[in-house]
C-alpha cells in the first residue's frame, strides 16, 4: 500500500531491503523447522561417508555443497543459513532491477513460495535461484551463456531443465493464443480423471525412478480429487491471470516476457491440479510472472491513487489468504499423519502457544 500509495524509490528501497533482511533471517535461522529438514540433515552427516558417497542419490551439484560445508564448518545450519542468503538475494535483485513495484512482487513471492520454496526444498530453491540470476542472458540474448546456467542448476536439482523455455519467451506473442492454452488447461482443474488415465497408461513404460514416482502419485489423494478448499482461490487467480494478459499491454520484448512467463505457469497451473508432481516445475516460470500481476496497476490511471490502493489490497489479501489459512491449520493430513501447518509447528507453537501444542510434534519436531 505504502509502495503504490506513493513512497518514494529511495524510501521503497530502503523498505525492500528491510523485507529481504527480515525473510532471510526468518528462513535462514530455522532450527528444525520446514518440509524435509531431517532428510536434509542425513544428506549432510552422511556427505562425507566412505561407505557410499551418494547414499540418497542427491544431485552431484548439492552433494559438492554439503561436502564442502561438512569439511570446512561441519554445521548444517551455516550451509542453510548462506542457501537461504543466496536464494533471497536472487528475489531481491530480480524484482529490484524488473519491477516497477518491487515491494509488491517481493510480497506476493513470500506468500507463495514460502511454504515450498523457501521453507522447505532446499535444492530446488537453490537451482531457481541460479536461473534467476541469469536472467539478463535472456533479455541481453546470450543463449550459451543462459544455457551453462541451466546446466548448472540441474546439478542441484534435475527440475532445472524444464527453464530452457524462459529463453524463448522474449517475444510478443499476442492475446488469442496464449489465452486459449490458458483456458484449456484449465479443463483439468474439473476433470482431473483424465491426467490419472494418461498417468496410468504411461507408467509401465518410463525410465526406472518415473514409473515409481508415477506408481506413488496414483496410490495417493491428490490424482482423485481436486482441492476444492482452495477451489475458490484456484480459480480466483487464474480468473485474474486471464484478465492480465488480456488488458494488459506490453509496452517492449521484456514486459512480454513477464507476461508470457504467467501465461506458462497458468498452464502448468491447470495440469497439476490433476498431477501435483507438475507443481514443481511451477517456480522457474511463476517467480516471474508475479511481476506481470503488477502491470495492472495501470499507467492511464496512475492518478487515481484510490485505484492503486484498492488494486493492491486486493493482490496482496488475495495471495496472502492460503497463507494464513495453511499457518492456522492443525488438523492431521491423513497421508502424512502430521499436522497441516507442518512446516510451521514450531514458530506456530511459539506465537500462538496453543494449549494442544505437544501433541502436535511428530517424531521429527521434539
Amino acid at each position: 500500500m505504502l509502495e503504490v500509495g506513493g513512497l518514494k524509490k529511495s524510501q521503497a528501497k530502503w523498505l525492500l531491503g528491510g523485507l529481504t533482511v527480515i525473510l532471510i533471517l526468518f528462513v535462514g535461522l530455522r532450527f528444525h523447522t520446514g518440509g524435509d529438514w531431517n532428510v536434509y540433515h542425513q544428506i549432510f552427516n552422511a556427505s562425507l561417508s566412505s561407505k557410499n558417497d551418494n547414499p540418497f542419490n542427491t544431485e552431484y551439484g548439492y552433494l559438492l555443497l554439503n561436502k564442502l560445508f561438512k569439511t570446512v564448518f561441519d554445521n548444517y545450519y551455516v550451509m542453510q543459513f548462506t542457501a537461504t542468503l543466496f536464494v533471497v538475494i536472487s528475489f531481491y535483485r530480480l524484482y529490484k532491477r524488473n519491477s516497477e513495484y518491487p515491494i509488491v512482487s517481493f510480497s506476493l513471492c513470500v506468500w507463495i513460495f514460502f511454504y515450498g520454496i523457501l521453507m522447505s526444498q532446499v535444492r530446488q530453491s537453490i537451482a531457481l535461484a541460479i536461473i534467476v540470476y541469469a536472467t539478463p542472458y535472456i533479455f541481453d540474448r546470450k543463449p550459451i551463456r543462459f544455457l551453462i546456467a541451466i546446466v548448472a542448476a540441474s546439478f542441484f536439482h534435475i527440475s532445472a531443465v524444464v527453464a530452457i523455455p524462459l529463453y524463448f519467451l522474449y517475444k510478443n506473442y499476442g492475446k488469442i493464443v496464449p489465452v486459449i492454452l490458458m483456458l484449456v488447461a484449465q479443463v483439468f482443474f474439473f476433470f482431473p480423471e483424465i491426467i490419472e488415465k494418461i498417468v496410468s497408461f504411461l507408467a509401465p513404460y518410463l525410465p526406472g525412478r518415473l514409473s515409481v514416482l508415477a506408481k506413488i502419485y496414483l496410490d495417493t489423494y491428490f490424482n482423485r480429487q481436486a482441492e476444492f478448499s482452495t477451489g475458490l482461490f484456484y480459480l480466483g487467480q487464474m480468473i485474474l491471470s486471464v484478465f492480465t494478459v488480456i488488458f494488459v499491454n506490453p509496452r517492449d520484448k521484456k514486459e512480454s516476457f513477464f507476461i508470457n512467463t504467467l501465461v506458462i505457469y497458468v498452464i502448468l497451473r491447470g495440469f497439476t491440479i490433476g498431477m501435483e508432481i507438475l507443481g514443481r516445475l511451477e517456480p522457474y516460470f511463476l517467480v516471474y510472472a508475479l511481476i506481470a500481476y503488477t502491470y495492472l496497476f495501470d499507467v492511464r490511471i496512475k492518478r487515481l491513487r484510490s485505484v492503486y490502493l484498492i488494486t493492491a489490497c486486493f493482490l496482496l489479501l488475495f495471495f496472502a489468504a492460503p497463507f494464513v489459512r495453511q499457518v492456522h491449520r492443525t488438523d492431521i493430513d491423513p497421508l502424512t499423519q502430521r499436522p497441516m501447518n507442518y512446516s510451521l509447528v514450531p514458530y506456530y507453537n511459539v506465537f500462538w502457544h496453543p494449549p494442544e501444542a505437544k501433541s502436535r510434534k511428530d517424531w521429527n519436531q521434539e
